[in-house]
């Protein structure tokens, strides 16, 4: 191969490594990280379960369970899922989470994220939004995990993921989330361009053979 063909070739190969390894949005998307975040005293232990009002790069509406070490539901990567319902700070009140990130508008984005029921007879609802996107979710499987993935624009420099419980302030069980997890989805011309380049490249090759 020519050192022009071998340019091309590195070059075509890093865009479209760089755009298949676009990086997560979210921070702290499969609720790894606890920080000095501290548990609420009196539930569950820290091999099994703890409470937070807060972790690093999330926020609660109220309260907030880690589990960890596969307790109740294995997860669906790493080591801990979160649990949206909680014991409540507030009687009655309801149960969000969110985190806010950098957005371009206009940019489209893809979210993606597992989610499952905790109870096989359990009513577990929750609903989903981020700038134009809004979902609820009222029939999420039991016994395994559901991959969720949706696509929305950005309507501002700043956009705020939120996932609310829709079962009530008093319901503190269910509604189970882990790899939470949004990119840049590319331009249809920049992928062009690259399939483009590939045959290119690929032609390149079979002429100097």
């Amino acid at each position: 191969m020519s050192a022009v063909a071998k340019f091309v070739s590195a070059t075509i190969l890093g865009a479209v490594l760089s755009t298949a390894a676009q990086a997560n949005l979210i921070e702290n998307g499969g609720f790894e990280d606890i920080g000095n975040s501290v548990a609420i005293g009196g539930y569950g232990s820290s091999s099994t379960w703890q409470i937070y009002s807060s972790i690093p790069d999330w926020d609660a509406s109220q309260n907030m369970e880690i589990w960890t070490n596969n307790f109740i539901v294995p997860a669906y990567e790493g080591n801990n899922v979160l649990e949206l319902n909680a014991h409540p700070g507030t009687a009655n009140g309801v149960f969000s989470i969110y985190q806010t990130f950098a957005t371009t508008v206009g940019q489209e984005y893809e979210l993606t994220f597992a989610g499952r029921k905790r109870q096989a007879n359990s009513d577990e609802a929750f609903m989903v939004s981020v700038a134009d996107l809004t979902d609820s979710i009222y029939n999420q499987a039991w016994g395994t995990w559901t991959e969720y993935s949706y696509n929305f624009t950005a309507t501002s420099e700043l956009s705020t993921l939120t996932f609310t419980s829709l079962d009530g302030g008093r319901d503190t069980t269910g509604n189970i989330f882990d790899a939470v997890s949004v990119q840049e989805v590319p331009e249809p011309e920049t992928v062009a361009m690259f399939c483009l380049g590939l045959i290119g490249l690929g032609v390149q090759r079979r002429l100097t053979k």
